[in-house]
C-alpha cells in the first residue's frame, strides 16, 4: 500500500515516536509517505490510505481542518474515520458520554459568547481548570485557586475563551499530582497499554514530556473499555485519558481520536498491532 502518515509543519519529519510506527510499515513492504495536512500542494489521491497522526495545529485552524478532512475522505481512506476525526476534534463528546452514562470528570459548559457567573460556585472543589473545548494540550488551559480573587480571575479567563468558543469548567482533582493522568492506548479497537502523564504537560514528541510507562490496571481498562465500546464503529487508534477523582475512581477527562501520541516508544509490540489492526482494516474493504 501507498500510505500517508500525516503531521504538521512543527514535526515536518513525524513525531519521533511514529517513526516507530512507519518503520514497522516499511518492513512489511508498505510505501509510507510523511506529509503535511495542510500543504496544499499534496495530492491525496495518490495514497491508498491516509492516516492522522500528529496534527497538532488543527484547532488554530478549526474550519479548515474539517475542509481538509472532506477533501482527502473524498480520494483516500482516511483513518481515524472522519466522523470519528469531527466528533473527537470537539470535547462536547464529554457530556454526550456522561448523558450514556459514563464516568466523565464534571465538566460545566459556557456557550460561545455565554456568562460562566454562578458556574463555578457548582464545583465541589477548591481549585478549578478552565480551557477551551477545541484544544490540546496547555493550549488556552489555566488553574484557579476558587477563592475570591481567583474566582473573578476565572471567570475573567472563562468570559475571554468564550468570545471564540465553548469553555469547559472542571474541577482541579490532587490525584493528577500524585497519581498521575493515566493514557489508555487502543488500538484497532483493543486495548494495548498504558502511560502516565504528568499535569500541565507541554506539547511535546511522544516520551518527551515526563511520560513514564505504568503497569495495566484493570479497573482503569474497563472504564476506557466501555468508552470505546461506545462508539458507533471501532477505530484504528484511540486514546483515553483517565484521572481519579477524590473517591479514588477512575474519570474520563479525554476521549483522543484525532491525532494523540500513542507512546510506541513505551511498547514492544504497539507499533505491529497497528500495522496488523490496519492490514485488517484494509482486508475488510478490499482497498
Amino acid at each position: 500500500m501507498d500510505i500517508s502518515l500525516i503531521t504538521y509543519d512543527g514535526l515536518p519529519d513525524l513525531d519521533p515516536d511514529d517513526c516507530l510506527l512507519r518503520d514497522e510499515l516499511v518492513n512489511r513492504g508498505h510505501k509510507c509517505h510523511t506529509c503535511i495536512w495542510d500543504d496544499d500542494s499534496i495530492d491525496w489521491s495518490r495514497f491508498d490510505i491516509s492516516i492522522m497522526r500528529s496534527a497538532w495545529d488543527y484547532h488554530l485552524k478549526q474550519d479548515k481542518f474539517y475542509a481538509w478532512i472532506d477533501k482527502v475522505a473524498a480520494v483516500s481512506k482516511l483513518l481515524n474515520p472522519p466522523e470519528i476525526l469531527k466528533w473527537s476534534s470537539h470535547k462536547t463528546y464529554l457530556r454526550e458520554l456522561g448523558e450514556a452514562g459514563l464516568p466523565v470528570v464534571e465538566t460545566h459548559w459556557v456557550e460561545k459568547g455565554g456568562s460562566a457567573d454562578g458556574l463555578f460556585e457548582r464545583l465541589r472543589a477548591q481549585k478549578a481548570i478552565v480551557k477551551p473545548a477545541v484544544g490540546l494540550a496547555t493550549f488556552g488551559v489555566k488553574k484557579f485557586v476558587l477563592d475570591e480573587n481567583g474566582r473573578k480571575d476565572a471567570i475573567a479567563h472563562a468570559q475571554e475563551l468564550a468570545k471564540t468558543g465553548e469553555v469547559m469548567i472542571q474541577p482541579f482533582l490532587s490525584s493528577v499530582d500524585d497519581y498521575g493522568e493515566r493514557a489508555l492506548a487502543f488500538i484497532g479497537g483493543d486495548y494495548s497499554h498504558t502511560i502516565r502523564k504528568t499535569s500541565f504537560q507541554i506539547l511535546a514528541p511522544g516520551g518527551h514530556a515526563g511520560e513514564t510507562s505504568v503497569p495495566t490496571d484493570p479497573e482503569e481498562v474497563a472504564v476506557a473499555e466501555k468508552v470505546i465500546a461506545y462508539l458507533k464503529e471501532r477505530p484504528l487508534y484511540a486514546r483515553v485519558d483517565l484521572v481519579r477523582d477524590a473517591e479514588g475512581k477512575p474519570k474520563v477527562l479525554e476521549l483522543e481520536l484525532v491525532e494523540p501520541s500513542l507512546f510506541f516508544c513505551f511498547s514492544t509490540s504497539a507499533a505491529a498491532m497497528f500495522a496488523d489492526a490496519l492490514e485488517r482494516i484494509v482486508e475488510f474493504h478490499k482497498v
